[in-house]
Order: C-alpha cells, then sequence, then structure tokens
C-alpha cells in the first residue's frame, strides 16, 4: 500500500568544488530542507507553506517552485493518477552558494517517488530534480540536485544525456561550511561568468578536476587538498562576496587543508581531516573575519553527507 504523506530530509550541498563548474558536487551532512509531500484529489501539486531560513523568499508560484516543480516532474514521468500538496521547512538560506534551491529540488523528486505505487529508480529523479533548478536559475544544472538526491561526492560525467557518477568520499573527511550574510543570486553569479576560457586554463581544470575525482576515490586529503584550484570561475565570482581572499587564508592558517568559494557563493567551503583536527577553529578565524567587517556569519562543521532519506521526527 502507497503512502499517503511522507517527510523527506534533503542535504545542502556544494557545488563546482574547485575546478568542476556544473560538473563536481559534495553533500553535507548539514543544514538541510525538510520536504513534505501529501496526496490529494485532483492532479497538478500546489505549493501550501514555505517556513524557515528564508522562507519568506521562496515562491507558492507551483510554476517557479523548485520542489513543486520536481515532484510534478516525478508524477508525470510515472504517469500518476493523483496529484500533491508540498510544505517546506528550509535550513538552507537561498541565495548561500549552498544548494538552497537543489536542496528543496531535490527533495521534492524523493518525496512524490515515495508516494508512487512502483517508485521510479533513483537515477531517474537526477533529471526530474534538474528541471526544478531549471525553474528557479533559468539554467539546467545538476551539480547540486545530484550530491543532494544520492549523496557523497558527484560527478555530471553528460547532461545531453544526463548522467552523473556517484563517488563514496574518505570517512575522515570535514567540511566547515560557512555562510556571511551576503545575498549573491545564482542568476547574478551565473551572469558574469567568460563565454570563453583560455586553452592554458582549460588545461589547468582538466588536470585538476581529473586528479580531484582520482583523489575522492583514493580517500587521499593531501591529493584533494592540492587539485582544488580554480583559475577560471572564482576569480570571476570573488568580487560578489566581500573579503572573501582573507576568509579564505584565515581558513588555512587555523587548519584547513584547503578552502575555496562554495557553489556561486557567499558560501566559504573549507576542508579538514577529522582524524587529525577540530574544524570549529576554522569556522570561528572565518567567523571572525567577518564580525570584523560587522558581518554576521554562521558555520557548520560538518562531514559530507548520505543524500536525501525519509524523516521522522
Amino acid at each position: 500500500m502507497s503512502l499517503e504523506r511522507v517527510t523527506v530530509l534533503a542535504p545542502a550541498t556544494i557545488a563546482n568544488v574547485g575546478p568542476g563548474f556544473d560538473v563536481f558536487g559534495l553533500a553535507l551532512g548539514e543544514p538541510y530542507d525538510l520536504v513534505t509531500v501529501e496526496r490529494r484529489q485532483g492532479r497538478g501539486v500546489k505549493v501550501r507553506k514555505v517556513e524557515g531560513l528564508g522562507g519568506k523568499q521562496v515562491t507558492l508560484d507551483p510554476q517557479r517552485n523548485t520542489a513543486a516543480v520536481a515532484a510534478a516532474e516525478v508524477l508525470e514521468l510515472a504517469k500518476a493518477d493523483f496529484g500533491l500538496s508540498v510544505r517546506i521547512k528550509k535550513g538552507v538560506r537561498p541565495c548561500s552558494g549552498m544548494g538552497s534551491s537543489g536542496a528543496s529540488a531535490a527533495g521534492g523528486a524523493y518525496a512524490a517517488n515515495l508516494l508512487l505505487e512502483r517508485p521510479l529508480p533513483l537515477e531517474a529523479l537526477v533529471g526530474c530534480a534538474a528541471k526544478g533548478e531549471e525553474a528557479s536559475s533559468g539554467t539546467l544544472h545538476a551539480d547540486n540536485i545530484a550530491p543532494s538526491l544520492l549523496g557523497g561526492f558527484t560527478i555530471i560525467l553528460s547532461y545531453e544525456p544526463l548522467e552523473v557518477v556517484r563517488v563514496t568520499p574518505p570517512p575522515n573527511l570535514g567540511i566547515v561550511a560557512s555562510l556571511p550574510d551576503i545575498m549573491v543570486p545564482t542568476k547574478e553569479a551565473r551572469g558574469i561568468l567568460p563565454k570563453q576560457v583560455d586553452l592554458k586554463k582549460m588545461v589547468f581544470h582538466v588536470g585538476h578536476a581529473s586528479a580531484l575525482a582520482v583523489a575522492m576515490a583514493r580517500g587521499d586529503l593531501a591529493l584533494i587538498s592540492r587539485s582544488l584550484k580554480d583559475e577560471v570561475i572564482e576569480p570571476v565570482r570573488a568580487p560578489l562576496v566581500p573579503h572573501l581572499k582573507e576568509a579564505e587564508r584565515a581558513a588555512l592558517k587555523a587548519g584547513a587543508l584547503s578552502s575555496f568559494l562554495g557553489g556561486s557563493g557567499p558560501c566559504v567551503a573549507s576542508l579538514y581531516d577529522k582524524d587529525t583536527s577540530d574544524g570549529r577553529p576554522i569556522a570561528e578565524a572565518v567567523q571572525e573575519v567577518y564580525r570584523r567587517q560587522g558581518i554576521e556569519c554562521a558555520a557548520w562543521v560538518t562531514g559530507w553527507g548520505e543524500g536525501c532519506r525519509r524523516w521522522e521526527p
């Protein structure tokens, strides 16, 4: 017998991850969105409520709400004969660079799938959730929704057709996600990107991206650290995030293996070795940079996450 109502935990993510623009993604242990869907008579999806961190910024329009669009795509693909109502509790702030719209989209797709008589394979949900991202940002990209759905470290092998490779990161990979009180809309961050890339920089990115994928699979934190360099995207986006470079230097001085722009920003992502260090000093160092500038900065000291899953209080 199929479910009538279900709540799903959908984790935040760090996209791009250094040299992997629109390709790499990493699920976080926290924060996360909670997406609740419930069967209703008739067809279509309605958004009943959005609350939580930045919830007032999220539209209730089912044609533009990422969770609703993703859920509707699942129902259409499965040829379901029922509709859904959606409620979202945001734990991932919009315009954060931590996959806020992606988490809601992933949660909407995953939750809708749990209500089906014959659930779709998990891989099929990636395309459905990507449609939700497209409704929000204007472009179809899956580097946030893939890790939010599948967990771990994900690689978008191809967009046409959409194909994702999942890698289990090393268990001792610690992540500090620092979020200054600055807003960076994804559309704005994508709008300033270069249309062409120098061949030398392309070669640099291919080498570093390849090494990062190998390092994740091997569990080699030292190689992960050396591979997390970006000569194309972060330099262009850095002006959108005041004090970014100062924050990255502070994280490294406090013990981080590497520190870089999370997604489109303003998240400052820092990696550390859980076996040899504590991430709290890293978080405090980044927060102090912004505190001196009169800017509040939240921080999560966490690790990589397992992806969407059913949540029960």
